[in-house]
């Protein structure tokens, strides 16, 4: 309440109340002014992000595939293993697979302010565009859960967590595994 009562002193001083209402107005110029150049800069970032997810949705297919592919390679070398059978194998992860593109960036100077704006490299072939993509990173597993036909004896669940945990790169307690 201490402002309110700064703000009413300052507006009832008659000599410099056209000094300070001038002040109010430069000083809320200033503010929407900055307003104005933080939701503009949101906006394009938002725009390169919307069509970087659209990117990322159309590609996002073989991260999934390469996920589904780690689980089938772990489900057939641990059936492999003397005493166990039917395997099944779930996977938990922590974050989400990604690609990240390659962008092209431009970069301009006038009077001396630089400005630079990057756009999403594509690589056209027969009309069809496609973003080039720099490099790929794998959904980082948190946990495996594995169930075995021949999984009762202890001995035989030590090895089954140990390969699955060597395999996904995990301790194996985040390991766990049950008889079918």
């Amino acid at each position: 309440m201490n402002y309110l009562t700064t703000i009413k002193n300052i507006f009832n001083n008659k000599e410099k109340r056209t000094e300070n209402l001038i002040f109010l107005l430069i000083l809320l110029v200033v503010l929407l002014i900055c307003i104005n150049y933080i939701f503009k800069s949101d906006d394009k970032n938002s725009n390169n992000t919307s069509s970087t997810s659209n990117i990322n949705s159309s590609e996002q297919s073989d991260l999934e595939n390469e996920v589904e592919s780690v689980k089938k390679s772990l489900e057939d070398i641990l059936s492999k293993i003397n005493g166990i059978d039917d395997v099944s194998v779930m996977l938990t992860y922590s974050s989400s697979g990604k690609q990240n593109l390659a962008y092209n960036t431009k970069e301009e100077s006038l009077d001396g302010n630089k400005t630079s704006e990057k756009s999403v490299a594509y690589n056209e072939q027969s009309g069809n565009k496609t973003a080039i993509v720099e490099s790929t990173e794998t959904p980082k597993v948190e946990g495996i859960i594995i169930v075995a036909r021949g999984a009762n004896n202890v001995e035989i669940k030590s090895k089954i967590a140990t390969a699955a945990a060597m395999v996904v790169n995990v301790p194996v307690y985040k390991v766990q595994v049950f008889e079918k």
